[in-house]
């Protein structure tokens, strides 16, 4: 091997540490210490020190001066922010999005949390006989979508309210309209993670959502299966839950989010 390409060589595997000392403090659940750092990256604390020296004095992480522990700084932060407020949202979730439909036959939306609903933003057609599907473009409502519903779960409880209309005017006769029941039921949404609307925005139809979320650990967009009560059940089939969440969870990681 040339001088050249040892050299080349050492600089790939130096790069490959930072980044993994980097993955592994924004996944931790806490400040992290050197030893710690070195076991779970399988290497010398004097190796991690070294990185570790260079990513602090390029801001990319800091050091608690009482506990000497790391985390991660203001920089990555900001790069987080930057990379995921500049992601084209469609082109990251088409690959999942189309994965989702093959994986269900169902008709897949995704759509953008705005401050009056859920903006489609994009659908791609099931593979059904018969169609089903939402129109981009269309704004559906927090209270009585599962795009909506899911979006509302994960705010926080006072934002939910300033959200949710008063009175609630129903699109059908399956819309809850009691908000004291309606909170109950974003409750159990939060919980579970995913929502249904068996016939709430128009009879006949149902949907299944999950809401991806970006490098700051807001729900940004949404993704569901669209299709007939009969074809989507309450309670959904574990199968489609599954996929969904899946969906979800791989867009939300590609928008720099650690759950």
């Amino acid at each position: 091997m040339t001088s050249e390409s040892s050299d080349r060589s050492d600089t790939i595997q130096s790069v490959a540490m930072a980044l993994q000392v980097l993955e592994t403090l924004a996944n931790a659940n806490g400040d992290m210490g050197v030893t710690a750092l070195a076991s779970a990256l399988g290497t010398t604390k004097s190796r991690i020190h070294r990185h570790l020296r260079n990513l602090v004095a390029l801001g990319y992480i800091s050091q608690s001066e009482q506990t000497e522990r790391y985390r991660i700084g203001a920089r990555l932060i900001a790069l987080g922010r930057a990379a995921s407020g500049s992601a084209d949202f469609t082109s990251v979730a088409m690959p999942h999005m189309r994965t989702l439909r093959d994986v269900t036959g169902q008709a897949v939306s995704l759509g953008q949390v705005e401050k009056n609903g859920i903006r489609i933003l994009n659908t791609l057609n099931g593979t059904m006989q018969i169609e089903v599907g939402v129109r981009p473009g269309s704004l559906l409502r927090f209270h009585n979508s599962a795009q909506g519903k899911v979006a509302l779960a994960s705010m926080p409880a006072e934002r939910r309210e300033a959200l949710i209309p008063d009175p609630i005017v129903p699109s059908t006769e399956f819309t809850i309209t009691d908000r004291a029941a309606l909170a109950r039921h974003i409750s159990e949404v939060a919980d579970q993670g995913w929502a249904t609307a068996p016939n709430e925005t128009m009879l006949g139809l149902n949907a299944l959502a999950c809401p991806i979320f970006n490098a700051d650990g807001e729900a940004v967009i949404t993704i569901a299966i669209v299709s007939l009560t009969q074809y989507i059940g309450t309670p959904p089939d574990p199968a489609q839950i599954e996929a969904v969440r899946t969906a979800a969870a791989h867009i939300s990681a590609e928008l720099g989010y650690a759950a």
